[in-house]
C-alpha cells in the first residue's frame, strides 16, 4: 500500500467489506518486462504500477511483470503463477517485445499467441499491448522501432480475435508531439535511459492505454473512472 502527498498526510480508519457476487473483485493480470513492473523509488516506474488509478472496484491490478523477461522466458518463469491463479472473468495484459532482440516477429507472435490460448480457454479476457518505444529520435522524429515487434503482437491479437493496444504508436505520437530527445527524456529514468520511464512517463504510458480501452469501447471500459 502507497500513499503519496503533502506532508501530514494521515490516515483516519481502515475497513473492509465481505465480497458478494456483484462486488467480487475482478483481477487484472499483467504479463510484461521492466517497462511494465512495479519499479522501487522514483527514478523508475513501470506503466502496470500507475494503472490502479485508472480503475474504479471492483476491478484491481496485479502486476506480475518482470525485468528481463522476453515474450518466451515468462511463458516457462511468471506465466503459470498467474495462471494459478485467474478465475473467470478476469483479464490478463501481455506485453512483450524489448527483450526479444534475437527473435524473429514470427516467433514472437507465436509465443503470444500460447498466452492468449491459454487465457482463453480459461475464459479469462487477454489484451495483448505492443511495447511503448525507446526515446531514439532522428532529427525531431522518433525512428525505426520495428525491433519491438508491435507487428508481431497485432498479428497475434488478429489471428486469436483478441482486443489489442499499439502502445508503440500511441508512445511514439507523444514523443514525436515533444520535438526532442531531451524533451523526451524527462519522462525517462534518471533523465538519460531511453527505455525505461519514471513516474511520470509511466503514468503517462498508463493514461494511454486507458484512453485506448476508452477508444475501443474494450470490455473494461465500465470500470473507468
Amino acid at each position: 500500500m502507497f500513499f503519496s502527498g503533502p506532508m501530514g498526510l494521515t490516515i483516519s480508519g481502515i475497513g473492509y467489506a465481505l465480497a458478494a457476487t456483484a462486488t467480487k473483485p475482478i483481477i487484472v493480470y499483467i504479463a510484461g518486462d521492466s517497462t511494465v513492473c512495479d519499479q522501487t523509488g522514483n527514478a523508475f516506474g513501470g506503466w502496470g504500477q500507475m494503472l490502479p488509478q485508472y480503475f474504479k472496484p471492483p476491478v484491481e491490478i496485479s502486476n506480475y511483470a518482470n525485468s528481463g523477461a522476453s515474450s518466451a522466458s515468462f511463458y516457462g518463469s511468471f506465466w503459470g503463477q498467474i495462471k494459478a491463479k485467474w478465475k473467470v472473468g478476469d483479464w490478463a495484459f501481455i506485453q512483450f517485445g524489448h527483450n526479444d532482440k534475437t527473435a524473429t516477429d514470427a516467433e514472437v507472435q507465436a509465443n503470444l499467441e500460447k498466452y492468449v490460448a491459454d487465457a482463453q480457454a480459461a475464459k479469462v479476457n487477454p489484451i495483448l499491448i505492443s511495447p511503448p518505444a525507446r526515446v531514439q529520435f532522428s532529427g525531431s522524429t522518433i525512428s525505426d522501432q520495428s525491433s519491438l515487434h508491435a507487428a508481431a503482437a497485432k498479428a497475434a491479437a488478429a489471428a486469436k480475435g483478441c482486443p489489442y493496444i499499439d502502445l508503440t504508436s500511441l508512445s511514439i505520437a507523444w514523443y514525436n508531439s515533444l520535438g526532442s530527445s531531451s524533451a523526451a527524456l524527462k519522462y525517462h529514468a534518471n533523465g538519460s535511459g531511453v527505455t525505461h520511464t519514471n513516474l511520470a512517463g509511466a503514468d503517462k504510458l498508463a493514461g494511454f492505454i486507458a484512453g485506448d480501452i476508452k477508444a475501443q469501447n474494450i470490455g473494461l471500459v465500465n470500470y473507468l473512472r
